[in-house]
Parts: C-alpha cells; structure tokens; sequence
C-alpha cells in the first residue's frame, strides 16, 4: 500500500461541531417548516442545495426561505436561524491539524455555502486570531467550485487542481455517502462517526 501523503479533510462534523436540529428550530420559530424530509438528512427544497454549490445569490436565498414563512422574517433573523446549527471548533481537533500538518499535506473539502462561510471563518479568527484557511494547502469550498459532495467530479476536481495521487491520498468525513463517492476515484477514506477524528491514526500508521 502506498504511504498516505495527503489528507483531505471535511468541516462540520469532523473539526467543528454542528447542531442542525438548532437552525431546524430557529426556523420554526420564524414560521419557516417542514424544511427537512423524514430523516432528518435531506432537505426538501432544492434551493438549499443549488445555495451551496453557488448557483443562486444570497439574496435569492433568504428570499426563498422568507417565502416559506407564515410570518415575516427579515433577512438577519433568517440568517441568524441559519447559523444556528454552526457550533465551535475545538482546540484539541485545532491542534491535531497543526501536528498533522508536521508529516502530512492538508487540504478542506466541505458542502457549505457563503453565509455559513463567513461566520464560522469569522468565529475561527475571533477564537484564534489567526485564519483558518491556513491550516489548509488548500481549501475547496462547494459552492466556490460548484461542485458538491459526494458527486465523484469534485474528488477528480481536487486530485486535478492539486495534482494528488488518489492512492496517496485519506478523505476524512463523517457522511458515508461522501466517503463512497471518494472511494469510487480511488482515494482512501476514514468514516469519522461520533468526532472520533484523532482515529484516523491508526488509518495512517497502518
């Protein structure tokens, strides 16, 4: 087997802690339901998704979220709501990058979208004082590159843009359809469940 050189990691999830059911509540209480299917994964309009691989604004965004509301929500409580599920970034998982980074090329991949973007950026060097990008060779955002997990076009996008080795290369995420979509290019994976993101040692020191 070829010795891990690089390792690509997810965000929410896996380094920062999130809390959907949070931003589930904040909406309802804005008169916003229902957004959510049974399961509690998928959300039920499209515009979520067409949100975080940029192929609609800001704007059109909380305008679509209002225009399901009973009541009228302005364009900062709907923003609030949404950031509601965006939790902290521990230190300990902080810190394990920054070691990791001593033996390994780091890169981030994460489904997110412009507004969740610059709060938990913003959070990060309010906590840090320093960027968070940083800890990254390189950091791809969704709906920056308009591709999103798992589609197998974003992990061919990041070994191209990269010029990474797929057999070299351990994705990190705590969804398991991201790490089958991975996998189908040949890059191994770690399936983080329950934060257990320092685990992937035993992955790496196979």
């Amino acid at each position: 087997m070829k010795k891990i050189k690089n390792i690509v990691f997810d965000l929410g999830g896996v380094i920062m802690n999130l809390d959907v059911p949070k931003t589930i509540e904040a909406f309802k209480a804005l008169g916003i339901k229902n957004i959510v299917n049974d399961t509690g994964h998928h959300y039920q309009y499209s515009f979520f998704y067409d949100f975080e691989i940029g192929k609609i604004s800001e704007n059109d965004f909380l305008e679509s979220l209002f225009n399901l509301s009973d009541k009228s929500p302005n364009h900062q409580e709907i923003i609030k709501a949404w950031n509601a599920m965006i939790l902290d970034m521990p230190k300990e998982r902080i810190d394990f990058l920054k070691e990791l980074r001593k033996n390994y090329t780091l890169f981030l991949l994460s489904n997110t979208n412009k507004i969740h973007q610059k709060e938990y950026l913003d959070t990060y060097k309010n906590s840090f004082n320093s960027s968070f990008n940083d800890l990254f060779k390189k950091a791809y955002y969704s709906h920056e590159i308009g591709i999103r997990k798992p589609d197998e076009a974003i992990f061919n996008f990041i070994l191209e843009d990269s010029n990474l080795v797929a057999s070299e290369t351990l994705f990190v995420d705590d969804a398991i359809s991201n790490i089958e979509g991975a996998q189908k290019v040949g890059i191994k994976t770690y399936h983080v469940q329950n934060y257990d993101t320092v685990n992937i040692l035993k992955v790496l020191n196979r």
